[in-house]
């Protein structure tokens, strides 16, 4: 009689112990399960290939437009103009010597500065003197306090047409970049190829 309770107890026993395993190894196979499929997910879809979903095996992967492109014909941009991409986050000068591209990118934390024709008249209001472009010699003062120029939204930074830096936290000028004629005529721009600053393409 004492054997068949003890029999009962084990079997109980078991039945408990059994339940607990069957319970960790099914919690354990749910977990990575989900992890899985985390990991993997589904690939990504949307503009270009890219939502911004997938796992880690399937990257967010940003397909930026090419460093390089064309812009137009030498004679669609006046003499004196500025001619803002803000797609391409490119900026073309024309000036007497030629043309200059300017990387429309803000040397402090990388923000896309927008241009003004006016970018100097209100630190002029303030009292802020000396403003003083280095490349056309125009100084802003009470008398003339218009220049134009770029000024970063972000923390304020402002630089001149030609992108050289003169008031907030931009520690340099924007970055010149090339920009050749193509064998079509058309005018190309490579942000990839930064340039000195006294560079011009004569067209």
């Amino acid at each position: 009689m004492q054997d068949i309770k003890r029999l009962i107890e084990d079997s109980r026993e078991m039945s408990r112990r059994s339940f607990f395993s069957i319970a960790g190894w099914g919690a354990f196979t749910v977990g990575s399960a989900i992890a899985l499929w985390e990991s993997l997910g589904p690939p990504p879809v949307g503009k270009n290939g890219v939502d911004g979903s997938g796992g880690f095996l399937n990257p967010n992967v940003l397909y930026e437009d090419p460093a390089a492109f064309k812009a137009g014909l030498p004679t669609d941009y006046a003499l004196g103009s500025t001619t803002v991409l803000t797609d391409k986050r490119v900026v073309i000068n024309r000036d007497p010597n030629g043309f200059y591209a300017i990387s429309l990118i803000c040397t402090h934390l990388g923000c896309t500065p927008r241009y003004f024709s006016d970018v100097t008249s209100d630190l002029v209001t303030q009292g802020i003197s000396g403003i003083r472009d280095p490349d056309t010699r125009q100084v802003a003062n009470k008398a003339n306090p218009i220049l134009p120029g770029f000024k970063c939204p972000c923390h304020g930074s402002r630089y001149f047409r030609d992108a050289i830096n003169f008031f907030g936290p931009a520690p340099r000028p924007m970055d010149r970049v090339s920009v050749e004629l193509g064998r079509d005529g058309r005018l190309l721009i490579d942000r990839s190829v930064v340039v000195d600053r006294n560079f011009r393409l004569k067209a």
